[in-house]
């Protein structure tokens, strides 16, 4: 029987490491993820939801809302404005609405994970790091 050799073609050494080494790199990566209006982050007690212009909070006793659009730098890292309104236990009458504050959202968004620092300057409170996912579900306790 004739054996018949096939030719073979070996590609350069650099192509074979770039082939190995993109899933690695693929798995790696600390890109920010680009959000739309719809996503949500959760975390233990928070929640936060893009909205067109910024984004909806929701913690176990207080609300939040980020008044600008939620961008990120080059790093992931963002400082927005906003305000945050402590909760009050039972219902809220209509002429009595709780009391908002003027606060910075701050963190850093770095794949499907979000770290969020809340300050507000007028009472000299920091809320936080809180550590939220993307897509996750928030259990929130709250308050009565």
């Amino acid at each position: 029987m004739k054996s018949t050799v096939l030719p073979t073609f070996l590609p350069p050494k650099s192509f074979l490491a770039a082939i190995v080494a993109l899933p690695i790199l693929a798995g790696c990566s600390t890109d920010p993820v680009g959000v739309v209006p719809g996503d949500f982050f959760g975390g233990e007690g928070v929640l936060l939801t893009i909205r067109d212009s910024g984004a909806d909070l929701e913690w176990d006793c207080a609300a939040g809302r980020i008044e600008e659009a939620f961008e990120t730098a080059d790093d992931g890292s963002f400082d927005l404005e906003g305000t945050h309104t402590p909760g009050v236990g039972g219902p809220i009458r209509e002429d009595d609405p709780p009391d908002s504050e003027a606060a910075r959202y701050k963190g850093r968004l770095s794949g499907s994970r979000m770290t969020l620092t809340v300050e507000l300057p007028e009472s000299g409170v920091t809320l936080g790091p809180h550590e939220l996912r993307f897509r996750e579900e928030a259990l929130l306790r709250r308050c009565l």
